[in-house]
């Protein structure tokens, strides 16, 4: 019997990705870009739709086709490796600075213009009603669903539309020369600035989330599993590339009226005040809190649902109030300071992430996928340190990086993507050197 969703369901489920998808973040950083690379717009948003929409694709791909979580696309590892390293992500990423960051920017974009004196008690008290609201729907994760895909998301579709359509009906400006590196580096410069969305990432961690909702409503087969993810992931896709290119034109004509802008968020209140005055403040503010909530929503369920799998002895509601309570404390440490301290860790999971979503749509074709893995995963692990290291000014550190910045993309944080080609291409050519001698030795056995 052939396993379907409804239409219906098949909408709700791909509207729920692209809301867990689209933070804060996501809204932020390509009004900058786009500012920044003026003429050379298109070329940068390409780049970024590789890092924000093509890798959470292809993510979300290769986790259906493995059917489990971050355990399971990591089984070619050492079994005290992956607990470690899947800790360590999902602890990073939701309870000390993911999550977080969501309740923070949803506070200063949705809250403070419209708080005459906001500080530490204001943030604190909105804190604890935004992990408050995020903590309950977490509860019942096979429920998201119709909490967030039927409920939540269509209305933060219908902001994102208007927010979306007005700078092409009524522009304010044109489009300037390139600033910076994207005046020659437009595509690698918009590439990197994928990064900062976090989606890659982001996807190994909603991938189980994606699969429990699926398997909740009835599909349970591998291939449908696999079907239903990719019609899932590319609603998501969609409806990302869309906000990115929507928000990148906004950027683009934004220098006339906000020459100087502090960060995205600054150019997109600047610009919808501009377009609809304080109805702009309500509707930029609303488009940001929902995109906020979903986001920690869908990191709450993911992490909870991961340490449970790793432990079984672990309660999934406890957990989801022990992490949201984590997040609410996070929260009030400040948005500038929890940004600039994590900068650095993402330049080094960022990397290790792309490469276990690549690894993970060539493993079935891999002669040793246990070589393959720990040799490139090292590599990438490695060199991307050192990516992360350039800004230590320490007289040894220098030194020690001199010899990396004759690798191909050093000066954009690229160190790491040659030597991972090169990687397994020598591992795949060993794996395949070595296979008949350790086919010939199981067959003896």
């Amino acid at each position: 019997m052939k396993q379907r969703l409804s239409l219906q369901n098949i909408i709700g489920m791909g509207f729920m990705t692209f809301a867990m998808f689209l933070g804060a973040g996501n809204l932020i950083f390509p009004p900058l870009a786009g500012q920044l690379a003026g003429t050379q717009i298109w070329l940068a948003a390409a780049g970024f739709l590789m890092t924000g929409v093509g890798l959470p694709l292809l993510a979300v791909v290769m986790i259906s086709r493995v059917g489990g979580g971050f355990n399971e696309i990591t089984r070619e590892l050492p079994r005290s490796l992956i607990a470690l390293m899947g800790s360590c992500i999902y602890l990073i990423v939701v309870p000390i600075y993911g999550a977080p960051r969501t309740g923070l920017v949803a506070y200063e974009v949705g809250m403070i213009p419209f708080i005459e004196e906001p500080g530490a008690l204001s943030r604190f008290l909105y804190s604890v009603v935004f992990f408050g609201i995020a903590w309950y729907l977490s509860l019942n994760p096979g429920k998201l669903l119709e909490s967030v895909g039927k409920i939540i998301t269509p209305a933060l579709i219908l902001l994102l539309v208007i927010l979306g359509i007005a700078p092409v009906i009524h522009p304010l400006g044109e489009a300037g020369e390139p600033m910076n590196d994207y005046v020659d580096n437009a595509f690698a410069r918009g590439f990197l600035e994928g990064y900062m969305t976090m989606d890659a990432l982001a996807a190994l961690l909603f991938g189980i989330v994606i699969i429990t909702n699926l398997k909740s409503h009835g599909i349970t087969s591998p291939s449908a599993l696999v079907r239903h993810s990719l019609i899932t992931g590319c609603i998501a896709a969609a409806g990302l590339a869309l906000v990115y290119l929507s928000l990148f034109n906004l950027g683009a004509t934004s220098r006339e009226i906000i020459p100087n802008p502090q960060n995205g968020g600054h150019i997109l209140s600047v610009y919808v005040n501009h377009l609809f005055g304080i109805y702009g403040n309500i509707l930029l503010a609303t488009v940001v809190t929902l995109a906020c909530l979903t986001t920690a929503i869908g990191l709450l369920t993911a992490a909870s649902e991961y340490f449970c799998e790793l432990n079984n002895q672990f309660n999934y509601r406890v957990l989801v109030a022990v992490i949201s309570l984590s997040c609410m404390m996070f929260a009030n440490l400040g948005l500038n300071q929890i940004i600039e301290l994590f900068i650095p860790v993402l330049l080094i999971l960022y990397p290790v992430c792309i490469a276990l979503i690549l690894l993970g749509l060539i493993r079935d074709s891999l002669p040793n996928p246990n070589l393959v893995y720990r040799a490139t995963l090292l590599v990438t692990f490695i060199l991307s340190i050192v990516d992360a290291s350039k800004g230590v000014n320490h007289p040894l550190a220098k030194e020690l990086l001199e010899p990396f910045k004759m690798l191909p993309g050093h000066d954009f944080n690229l160190s790491w993507v040659a030597p991972f080609v090169v990687t397994i291409a020598l591992t795949c050519l060993l794996g395949k050197l070595s296979s008949p001698s350790s086919t010939a030795h199981e067959d003896h056995l």
